[in-house]
């Protein structure tokens, strides 16, 4: 995902946009972890908590953003 900045108000949004993806995932992962998914399921699911992580990062100005799952 590319996120571009151009003012507060975009720079808000943006981050809004990232936190919700950031748990959208963590939640698909905690799902999927409850209801005994395939490993390969789970796996992917928490590739895509890193990647929402290091988003939300980038946005937030700091280089790490840490996330218990």
């Amino acid at each position: 995902m590319t996120i571009r900045t151009g003012g507060i108000e975009n720079t808000r949004w943006v981050s809004h946009i990232a936190q919700i993806h950031l748990t959208t995932d963590r939640r698909r992962l905690d799902a999927d972890v409850v209801a005994g998914a395939d490993q390969r399921v789970i796996a992917a699911d928490k590739a895509a908590v890193v990647e929402s992580r290091q988003d939300y990062a980038q946005v937030l100005g700091r280089t790490r953003f840490d996330v218990t799952v």
